[in-house]
């Protein structure tokens, strides 16, 4: 019989910036390996990403809240006012959602979504947007399972690589 891992959600800190750009970089090596290429993801550095979110939060460019099962931050997620030119001014955005991939699928991912829609449906939004790497399918699957539908799509390039990123959104009621 499995345990079932017990953590909190909070608001972020700049104490928890290291933690989250650790789960941030450990993440994108596992869920993007097979889409960009090693050296790419083996030279992110925690400690940029660190200083990242740490401006992040010094500028409060959007909201961010963690999971944390005593001291081991497990996940993070990151919202606010979508960015899109075509968004409506009801329209929040999902900037990130990550989860350190040992605790992939234990719940954590979920529990931090539902976390920010309450806030942000008691913000006012209406909807809620966010975009995924065409290929990262574990994301495509988890966001199709929370309610999210294709809306569109670009491409853009990074580490030399073409990808296409899909918008998904989702009505809140």
């Amino acid at each position: 019989m499995a345990l079932e891992l017990v953590f909190e959600i909070k608001k972020a800190t700049q104490d928890d910036c290291l933690s989250i750009a650790h789960v941030h970089v450990l993440s994108w090596q596992h869920a993007y390996c097979d889409l960009l290429p090693d050296d790419y993801l083996a030279q992110l550095s925690v400690e940029k990403r660190a200083e990242t979110w740490r401006n992040a939060l010094n500028t409060g460019s959007s909201q961010v809240l963690v999971a944390s099962s005593g001291d081991v931050l497990l996940g993070f997620i990151s919202f606010a006012p979508c960015r899109d030119e075509d968004a409506a001014s009801d329209q929040a955005e999902i900037w990130s959602l990550y989860v350190s991939p040992v605790h992939w699928a234990a719940g954590v991912g979920r529990a931090l979504y539902l976390a920010a829609r309450v806030l942000i449906q008691e913000q006012g939004f209406k909807t809620l947007s966010l975009w995924v790497i065409r290929g990262n399918q574990r994301a495509l699957q988890f966001y199709t399972k929370a309610g999210f539908t294709p809306d569109s799509s670009k491409t853009f390039e990074l580490a030399g690589i073409e990808l296409q990123e899909l918008r998904l959104v989702q009505a809140i009621e």
